[in-house]
Formats: structure tokens, sequence, C-alpha cells
């Protein structure tokens, strides 16, 4: 005899709860970047990589939306 799921997240895989783990990642990370983005001074020498970093975790939204 088979059971029903119990919760909602019964019938998500491992491979699901690894996405909306991932995705709560890049939205964490999105958002302190750009709280980063904010309070960094214009000429700080990090700025360059911070910008990049915010590059590829858009990207990395827009790849796993797709």
């Amino acid at each position: 005899m088979s059971q029903a799921p119990t919760s909602p997240a019964a019938g998500i895989g491992t491979i699901g709860r690894m996405k909306i783990l991932n995705l709560i990642h890049v939205m964490i990370a999105q958002a302190f970047y750009s709280w980063a983005m904010r309070e960094i001074n214009p000429l700080h020498p990090d700025l360059p990589r911070i910008m990049l970093r915010q590059k590829e975790l858009a990207d990395k939204a827009q790849r796993m939306f797709a």
C-alpha cells in the first residue's frame, strides 16, 4: 500500500529541493550585493568585482527561470 504525500514538500524530489535552495541563495546574494552597491564608495577598488558578481548572479537567475 502506498500512502499519499503528507506535506506539500513531500512530492518534491531532491533535485527540486536543491533548485529551491539554490534560488534562495541567489536571491539573498543579489540583495546583499545591491545593498553593497548602495553603501560602497564609487571609487572603491572592489567595485568592478562587485558589479561582475551581480552580473553573474543575474545570469544565473535568468538561467534558472528559462
